[in-house]
């Protein structure tokens, strides 16, 4: 008896949600609400694009040599096996 209440339960919120989710959305944006959006994101963006460059050129300069290194290691190591045999 318990399934059948959890069944009917479960087909409700079903019904429920498709019934309540599909409907126009009246939330345009008017002209002044566009702009204010346009220069908020432009500001985030000029500050943001500052960090993210410097955290992406700190990180560069950070693994770039060890990759590099590791690199070299594999192929004198390569280099080598060829002129061992």
């Amino acid at each position: 008896m318990n399934k059948k209440i959890l069944l009917w339960i479960i087909y409700i919120c079903f019904l429920g949600f498709f019934c309540f989710s599909c409907g126009e959305s009246n939330k345009a944006f008017t002209t002044e609400e566009y702009k204010i959006i346009d220069s908020l994101y432009r500001v985030k963006l000029k500050e943001s694009k500052g960090k993210m460059d410097s955290l992406c050129d700190s990180v560069y300069n950070a693994e770039f040599p060890v990759m590099v290194d590791s690199i070299k290691q594999v192929r004198k190591k390569e280099i080598l096996d060829l002129i061992g045999d």
